[in-house]
């Protein structure tokens, strides 16, 4: 017995055009994503404080506005700003979650997968006593990356 789709929806006999955020739409009040509304991000890397910096990262739509719902997102410390490759160590602490979102660990230093607060900020610290070349690789739901401007620490 196959289990049938429970949010199936008819389209035929409907008129359908792209939403203002790339979801299909229909004249009824039904709007089906066909993309993530999350497109774009800011990264904004604060001053080193005692070998740690402030990293907020604010969640856009296309329109280039914050989102209004978590997201799910991909970090990677990289070596170079072109993401060529990855991070020596990663600090000596690294990147850890902040007053914002939340942050799981994947690859110590190295990779991380984080939520956003449904206003679509993640808050971040960089700490390293060091002077390691890092920059943080944002990995968005559409697969494009956005990389932040250079972490070293004096």
């Amino acid at each position: 017995m196959t289990t049938q789709p429970r949010t199936y929806k008819a389209i035929l006999g409907k008129r359908l055009g792209l939403g203002a955020y790339g979801q299909l739409a229909s004249q009824q009040a039904s709007i089906i994503d066909i993309t993530p509304k999350c497109a774009d991000a800011s990264i904004t890397v604060g001053a080193e404080a005692s070998d740690v910096r402030n990293i907020t990262i604010q969640l856009k739509d296309i329109n280039g506005n914050a989102i209004d719902y978590a997201e799910t997102v991909d970090i990677i410390m990289l070596l170079n700003a072109s993401g060529t490759d990855f991070v020596a160590t990663g600090g000596s602490t690294g990147i850890a979650i902040g007053a914002s979102g939340k942050l799981q660990t994947i690859i110590a230093k190295k990779r991380f997968t984080a939520i956003s607060t449904t206003a679509g900020v993640i808050a971040l610290t960089w700490t390293d006593t060091g002077t390691e070349v890092a920059y943080l690789g944002l990995v968005l739901p559409t697969g494009r990356m956005i990389i932040s401007a250079a972490l070293t620490n004096a």
